[in-house]
């Protein structure tokens, strides 16, 4: 009996044992089981991940760009959980990536500002590292505007644990590894500024009216040796100016017996003054090429359209600070107003129904307007808009128009059919340019033309464009500040206006 008893007993304590062993499970599981999310420690961590401080334009957008998140929801499994998270950062490779042609464009605007070459470029025609990383910085912040379109989104898979009571993160390091590393000031700088191209520096002066730059005094020549202006053409200064085009000076001129030839050069500017037979007369002939038309200018008496000044044409040359200079159209002479007086692109003052008048533009072309051309000072300003003039000349007649010779008959200035002292300027090329006075001078050349003889000179010297400026006594050629032509009368004339040609090379 108590073996059977024995043998009932057995399965009681097995299953005793084992709804104990269930029973320490559970307590274990319920014992052991976190008390709290995953989610709020993950938050957590991702919130104290903070990118380094910015020491850049570029390292400030990058720390603004910065984000970290959950990507969905937290994948919990007792005392483990998973996470995806995006992080999203500043690309600077894509940032600095393809920055050549903006670089390029940004260093144009440099050049074209700039006042010297030695602004932009050392002695080797290389850009200044300065320069360079000023215009990359631009180019950068210009992209930067745009930040939006330079970021990357990458994913990291976290892992949590829990224990002792809280929940840890598992890759704590690799998720710290993300925050923004420290970023280049420039990136791609060192690519782009490897395509850097040379650009050409071209001189101009910033406005129409103001002086000009004081000239080089020690680039002033005067000599009676045409081989001396010969070896002056061969510089490559003078080349770059000329540009290929056919010169109306040349060595074989029979000159003014004991004349000069008076000549200035520098990179902006070539002028070259000399006096031959003309007509039996004295022709004093000024060649000039610019570099740029804004040094084509126009100087009012104290600076004043109407202000009823006057001065001697080689006083406003110096005040101006005229490489070579010619009287201009006497605008101000009492009771002589025929066609349109321009001054810095605007109308002044016009006589619409009489008179020819010759227009500068800012491409330093010659253009003309024609008598009863224009109903109204609107017409006359719409004209000068559409053709950017900078200023005109009024006196007149027009002689030649595009190789054409339009020389009048009759016109109301200037007695064309009588001999007299005559004034002329004109256009041989692109900013080419060569002013005329033929005067008389005793013993030799006592002897005055007619406007059409004046005319044929200016043809016969080449130009393609050609008008008439006031003669007489009021007609002069000024180089350095010195008159060079013999004017009517042995003196000079106080008048209102020149016009000038001036270097463009700053004197600061």
């Amino acid at each position: 009996m108590a073996e059977k008893s024995s043998n009932r007993s057995a399965p009681v304590i097995i299953a005793a044992i084992v709804i104990l062993l269930i029973l320490a499970a559970a307590a274990a599981y319920f014992i052991g089981k976190p008390s709290s999310e995953a989610r709020p420690v993950l938050e957590s961590a991702l919130a104290a991940v903070e990118p380094l401080p910015a020491d850049s334009h570029v390292g400030q957008a990058a720390a603004d760009c910065f984000s970290i998140k959950p990507a969905g929801d937290v994948e919990q499994h007792y005392r483990k959980a998973y996470a995806t998270v995006e992080i999203t950062t500043l690309d600077t490779a894509a940032l600095g990536s393809d920055t050549a042609a903006e670089l390029q464009a940004a260093l144009a605007e440099r050049v074209a500002a700039a006042k010297r070459p030695a602004d932009v470029y050392d002695g080797d025609n290389r850009f200044l590292p300065s320069v360079l990383e000023e215009a990359y910085a631009e180019v950068i912040d210009a992209r930067l505007e745009h930040a939006a379109d330079y970021l990357r989104t990458d994913s990291l898979e976290l892992s949590l644990s829990y224990g002792k009571g809280r929940w840890q993160l598992d890759n704590a390091a690799e998720l710290e590894s993300m925050a923004v590393s420290p970023v280049d000031p420039l990136p791609g700088y060192d690519e782009a500024a490897a395509q850097a191209e040379y650009i050409e520096f071209h001189y101009s002066l910033p406005d129409w009216t103001s002086p000009g730059p004081r000239p080089d005094k020690s680039r002033f020549g005067e000599t009676d040796d045409p081989q001396v202006i010969s070896e002056l053409l061969e510089t490559e200064a003078a080349k770059k100016l000329i540009d290929g085009q056919k010169l109306d000076w040349n060595a074989d001129k029979e000159l003014i017996e004991g004349s000069s030839i008076h000549y200035y050069l520098d990179d902006t500017i070539l002028a070259i003054v000399w006096q031959e037979d003309e007509h039996g007369a004295v022709g004093t002939f000024a060649e000039v090429f610019i570099s740029d038309a804004s040094q084509l200018r126009r100087k009012l008496a104290d600076d004043t359209f109407g202000g009823q000044t006057y001065y001697y044409p080689t006083d406003l040359a110096r005040q101006s600070n005229a490489v070579l200079a010619v009287s201009g159209d006497f605008y101000d002479h009492p009771d002589r107003i025929y066609g349109v007086y321009a001054y810095n692109g605007k109308v002044m003052l016009s006589c619409l129904t009489a008179g020819q008048t010759c227009y500068f533009t800012d491409t330093g072309d010659m253009i003309f307007s024609y008598e009863s051309q224009f109903e109204s000072n609107e017409a006359a300003q719409a004209f000068l808009d559409d053709n950017n003039v900078m200023f005109s000349l009024s006196f007149g007649p027009v002689m030649v128009e595009k190789g054409i010779d339009v020389t009048p008959y009759d016109y109301p200035l200037g007695e064309v059919r009588d001999t007299y002292a005559r004034c002329a300027v004109g256009q041989l090329g692109k900013l080419h340019y060569l002013a005329m006075t033929i005067n008389c001078q005793q013993p030799d050349h006592y002897v005055y033309v007619t406007l059409r003889q004046a005319a044929d000179s200016m043809i016969a010297h080449g130009c393609y464009n050609a008008y008439t400026l006031d003669g007489g006594q009021t007609g002069s050629i000024i180089i350095d500040g010195t008159l060079i032509n013999p004017v009517q009368f042995g003196v000079e004339r106080t008048m209102s206006d020149i016009f000038y040609f001036a270097t463009a090379i700053p004197d600061d």
